[in-house]
């Protein structure tokens, strides 16, 4: 039975755990409170040439302040310049400045560039989004450790082809005289030596100190070591063909899908149609400083970019090969969970016209007929008579607009958020001010100044019945609890608790034929869109 040795622990911690996890320590501070313990870990890279050389040694090869670059002189005459004064290269230096300002730890601005790292100072970290913006740490740290995440240390190793060394040194104070004779070894993978020495700390006799370094060789430089995130693309399956009982799913790999130009004969085509439940849509439209939904698109800002059909009122529609060419694997994932069975479905008219035909086509679904539309209103309006009718939404609400759409779901919530979106952007918005300017009638009211403006210059829509409607829904029902009145309110305008998504939908349909209207009187007739008049039947 072997006898234990002093250490013993912190030399098994260092078989085992150093450098083993997914954080790997580029420093770090082993001192106790007690004073019992003193020691550090700290790091660097060498070359493979010099790394027998490196392991045959016991000590730090490189000191936390080396490494730096220099200026060189051999005579008077033989000078050059070192961008590193030492065959090793530090991973973090520490800076001192002869005691007039605080010192610090640096990390190497190459490992920073090479990452593609940003320095997020206030948390003490350096981070990188992956492909689909996620943020990961890579390096952490404080006065007492600097760590970094070891799939992108290994991926900066396999790049310089270099290898890395975590030097160790630890000492342990004791208060007995028991001293053994030194030990020294030499591995493949570790070195260190092991002795023992009369203590340097108050009320301890004697020490015990290991002094050594781990190795970690470097993996070849291919793209898949020196890449530290996946460089194999996953693809999801999805459902292509059948019912929710019976159907066929296949990869949305674009390379596994036939084309027009006589590609994997056999295969599923490229613009196979998918489709999904219109609640997908619910994470794009939450997050609108993340994300934009526009007619027939979303944008991850800065990420990625879908092409998709959200013409159709009862679901949207990807093309299978877009769905693994244009959004990241992780996307894919959220995306799968909402497959629908093409079985009873069918792309809208509107994007079969603008993907298949390649024929320009007008927006379909009543949100996006009204965004288009109002847009337009604003501009043309603002150019004809010089004021706005509606002022521009302030920053703070303009996602207000941006995210406006019809239901994908028959949710109360989601009802009174888009009513309350479109309030905003219309009747809060009502520009009283350039109306009084215009009126000649004792009112305060905005909903009855724009009715009596209108009316004035021959508008026959019921302004005042239809956003004195909308203004009661926000008022009873969104932005006070639901009583009496509210039930009353959405009895007069007709709106179903069971059929919410038809309410809004007509709502909007409301809504565009108000702008449709005024532009044709009150701005010119050719200013109209030549689309064909939206009728409230065409959304049930």
């Amino acid at each position: 039975m072997s006898t234990s040795v002093d250490m013993d622990d912190f030399l098994q911690f260092v078989r085992d755990e150093l450098g083993e996890g997914i954080w790997i320590p580029l420093h770090k501070n082993l001192n106790k409170d007690d004073k019992s313990e003193d020691g550090s870990l700290y790091s660097c890279l060498v070359s493979p040439d010099e790394t027998e050389q490196a392991m045959d040694g016991y000590g730090w090869d490189l000191l936390p302040g080396d490494g730096g670059p220099s200026i060189v002189s051999s005579g008077s005459d033989n000078i050059w310049y070192e961008p590193n004064c030492s065959k090793y290269t530090p991973l973090v230096i520490y800076r001192e400045f002869h005691g007039r300002r605080e010192p610090y730890r640096e990390i190497l601005q190459e490992l920073v560039l090479f990452l593609e790292l940003y320095h997020d100072s206030v948390n003490c970290k350096y981070v990188v989004d992956d492909e689909n913006g996620t943020e990961i740490d890579v390096i952490k740290y404080s006065e007492k450790e600097t760590v970094i995440r070891k799939s992108f240390l290994r991926a900066f190793m396999s790049a310089k082809q270099m290898n890395l060394l975590l030097f160790f040194e630890n000492s342990r104070h004791k208060k007995g005289s028991e001293r053994l004779v030194d030990e020294h070894v030499n591995e493949p993978a570790i070195s260190y030596t092991r002795f023992w020495d009369s203590s340097y700390v108050k009320g301890f006799n004697t020490f015990t100190r290991v002094l050594g370094k781990k190795l970690f060789r470097c993996l070849p430089r291919t793209e898949e070591n020196y890449s530290p995130f996946k460089t194999e693309r996953e693809y999801e399956s999805f459902i292509i063909e059948g019912d929710a009982h019976d159907n066929r799913v296949y990869s949305s790999d674009p390379s596994q899908l036939s084309d027009y130009f006589g590609k994997n004969q056999g295969a599923p085509h490229y613009l196979t149609p998918v489709y999904f439940d219109k609640a997908v849509l619910q994470k794009y439209f939450g997050a609108a400083s993340e994300y934009e939904v526009q007619d027939s698109v979303i944008y991850k800002h800065g990420y990625w970019r879908l092409r998709f059909d959200n013409n159709s009122p009862e679901h949207v529609c990807v093309f299978l090969g877009d769905l693994g060419r244009d959004i990241p694997h992780s996307e894919a994932i959220y995306w799968k969970s909402f497959n629908l069975p093409p079985e009873g479905r069918g792309m809208s008219g509107t994007y079969f016209k603008r993907s298949i035909m390649g024929n320009f086509a007008d927006a379909e679904s009543p949100d996006l007929v009204f965004k288009t539309e109002f847009e337009r209103f604003q501009s043309q309006w603002l150019e004809k008579h010089g004021w706005p009718l509606f002022l521009p939404l302030v920053e703070a609400d303009k996602h207000c607009f941006k995210t406006l759409h019809c239901l994908t779901k028959n949710e109360q919530s989601e009802f009174d958020s888009q009513v309350l979106s479109l309030v905003k952007i219309t009747i809060d918005s009502i520009n009283v001010k350039g109306l009084k300017e215009h009126v000649s009638v004792d009112e305060n009211g905005s909903i009855k100044l724009l009715s009596a403006f209108l009316k004035a210059g021959g508008v026959k829509f019921d302004v005042a019945s239809f956003f004195g409607g909308l203004q009661g829904v926000r008022s009873t029902g969104v932005a006070h609890r639901r009583g009496s009145k509210y039930e009353k309110t959405i009895e007069r305008l007709g709106i179903d608790d069971g059929a919410l998504i038809q309410a809004f939908d007509h709502i909007l349909v409301q809504a565009i034929e108000l702008l449709r209207e005024i532009s044709q009187v009150l701005i010119r007739a050719d200013a109209v869109s030549d689309s064909t008049t939206y009728q409230s039947a065409a959304v049930g």
